[in-house]
């Protein structure tokens, strides 16, 4: 038997990962069937696939160019010795796509990003606008969690006096300031930094059961997805955080219960009887 190892990215990895459990297709099977499909083309060709279901297979981008680009469009075109200026465009989009999300979001908010980086490494303070509030943050580094693919700040907030984990793409930097950071407590960072969790907090044990609708959904759900421990007969251990188990279980509604610990079934069932009241006339 021939074993074939391959090096790639820790994001391909994971996808792959994710790919293998939410479709129930071991490794093998998996790793088999992508070489077999694409053993002579690499052409990834869904649409004859989709044809038959009606849907469109096609949509039109329309969009007008600003006046930077609109000034060096055909320097553009010409140094990139574009012919057909749809296919140019195509290419450019087929690209971005090709990204992971967390990805694009670096892309699109790079120059924010740079900035945060450039604070963190010279250890100096910044001001933000996160959703309306001005803040002054310390920032130690910026991250995703393990099951996420949205990117976090994790620093510091001076005005509410405690650690915060604020997604990137809800910031709008001000500024950054020329004051130092103070690294209040090294240990407690370093150790959120190698296992970062988003919603931070102690993490607890939650024993959760689920409708065989709810299994499906525990492989498909991914986003935030606690860690999971073990499953003896019916019934699934997790570790996470309390805000994560209340984000994460919400969205099973009726297809999961949980079991322990006594404060998460009690916020859940607050939560779900808030929800019911907004539909009851």
């Amino acid at each position: 038997m021939k074993k074939i190892r391959v090096t790639v990215s820790e994001d391909i990895w994971r996808l792959l990962k994710k790919d293998s459990e939410e479709f129930g297709i071991n490794n093998n099977k998996l790793c088999n069937f992508i070489l077999d499909k694409f053993k002579y083309s690499k052409k990834f060709d869904i649409d004859r696939f989709i044809e038959p279901q009606g849907r469109p297979l096609k949509k039109v981008i329309q969009f007008d160019l600003n006046v930077l680009n609109k000034g060096i469009y055909y320097d553009i075109l010409r140094e990139n010795r574009v012919e057909v200026e749809a296919e140019f465009f195509r290419g450019l989009f087929e690209v971005y796509s090709s990204q992971f999300k967390y990805q694009r979001e670096i892309f699109i908010f790079q120059e924010t990003y740079k900035l945060l980086l450039d604070a963190i490494q010279n250890k100096v303070k910044v001001k933000v606008d996160c959703l309306g509030d001005i803040l002054t943050l310390s920032p130690y580094f910026i991250k995703r969690e393990d099951q996420g693919d949205e990117n976090f700040i994790f620093a510091y907030d001076d005005e509410n006096k405690k650690y915060r984990s604020i997604k990137l793409k809800d910031v709008n930097l001000l500024g950054v300031l020329n004051e130092k950071i103070l690294v209040r407590d090294k240990k407690y960072i370093d150790g959120i930094r190698k296992n970062f969790d988003p919603f931070l907090g102690e993490r607890i044990l939650v024993k959760a059961i689920f409708t065989p609708v709810g299994e499906s959904m525990l492989k498909s759900l991914t986003n935030y997805k606690p860690k999971l421990l073990k499953k003896e007969e019916d019934v699934y251990f997790f570790e996470m955080t309390l805000e994560n188990a209340k984000v994460y279980f919400s969205s099973f509604l009726k297809e999961a219960k949980i079991l322990e610990p006594q404060r998460l079934k009690d916020e859940m069932k607050l939560s779900f009887l808030e929800a019911y009241n907004i539909y009851v006339d």
